[in-house]
């Protein structure tokens, strides 16, 4: 039987077909056109829309990603017959539908406004002290405030912490954090976040995310250490981002690969060392995780006495 696999990836919302296998949306970090959901095993997918399809990718594995048809073939042992006739039921209405409040029904297109970024950024402060980052957090106002930290945290009019994100082009993305926020602005895309950078710096720390770089900082403070973070899972774009860091640092000896202790930040940290391999970068790369099983650096931060 011939099946239409183009209707299956264009007309089946993934994130209902998601739900109906046991994923739920983390509708904290989820936004209008790019959803969250988790299951109870432990993967983590963000869903959305690109052109007519529907499209994924794992949080914590790069190389899964994809349509419906990639993401039930990665979670099963179906051929691709099989998973054709499951869509086919799917399509025809022939099988249990999850509840609608556990999918979202309407997932808009993701479209990059670079103006739009650049606008908001316009009426941001810096933060040198902002609440959410010093109590929620505990990351030391001495960090936030100092030359390597000056500039690179802002503050919106909601009262978000913002970190700007940067590609080859210039400014393309701004993060919001806070205690019941982690997206980022509609229009942005993920870069890099980094701290001031130095012709000086010998070392640079990559961590997942800037509040584990700053938390990462505040530890092990050091001179000549400079800090970014890719925001999560990475995906194509942000690799020569990093690789146009490193090159503007020309005294640098040595990358941290500062990430999670789970699976997530193995293979963040595996695909970035392969990464810088490949180009040839000829310093000492350091793998570098808390020794707790799921912490990051925060939690190693809060657990710190003072």
């Amino acid at each position: 039987m011939k099946h239409d696999f183009t209707s299956f990836k264009q007309n089946i919302n993934l994130t209902q077909y998601a739900a109906s296998v046991g994923y739920t949306i983390d509708r904290k970090k989820s936004t209008k056109s790019s959803v969250v959901m988790r299951h109870g095993n432990g993967d983590k997918v963000i869903i959305s829309r690109r052109g007519n399809n529907w499209v994924y990718f794992c949080v914590h594995d790069d190389g899964d990603n994809g349509t419906i048809v990639d993401f039930i073939q990665r979670r099963t042992n179906k051929t691709i017959g099989e998973v054709g006739q499951e869509l086919s039921a799917w399509l025809g209405g022939v099988v249990h539908y999850p509840d609608p409040h556990t999918y979202s029904k309407e997932v808009a297109e993701h479209q990059p406004d670079r103006s739009r970024v650049r606008a908001i950024f316009r009426k941001l402060r810096p933060a040198l002290a902002h609440p959410y980052l010093v109590t929620a957090r505990e990351i030391p106002v001495c960090v936030l405030s100092s030359p390597r930290f000056r500039g690179c945290v802002y503050v919106d009019r909601y009262g978000n912490a913002v970190f700007p994100h940067y590609d080859a082009a210039g400014l393309c993305g701004l993060e919001l954090k806070n205690a019941d926020k982690s997206v980022q602005v509609r229009g942005g895309v993920k870069g890099l976040w980094t701290s001031n950078l130095m012709p000086t710096d010998k070392t640079l720390v990559i961590a997942e995310v800037a509040i584990d770089a700053l938390s990462y900082a505040a530890i092990f403070m050091k001179p000549d250490t400079a800090y970014a973070a890719v925001s999560g899972g990475m995906g194509p774009h942000q690799y020569p981002v990093v690789m146009q860091t490193v090159r503007k640092l020309p005294n640098l000896k040595t990358i941290i690969l500062a990430t999670d202790n789970d699976q997530g930040g193995d293979s963040i940290a595996d695909k970035l060392e392969a990464y810088l391999k490949e180009q040839e970068f000829t310093g000492e790369i350091i793998r570098r995780s808390p020794e707790t099983l799921g912490d990051d650096w925060n939690d190693v931060l809060k657990m710190l006495p003072y």
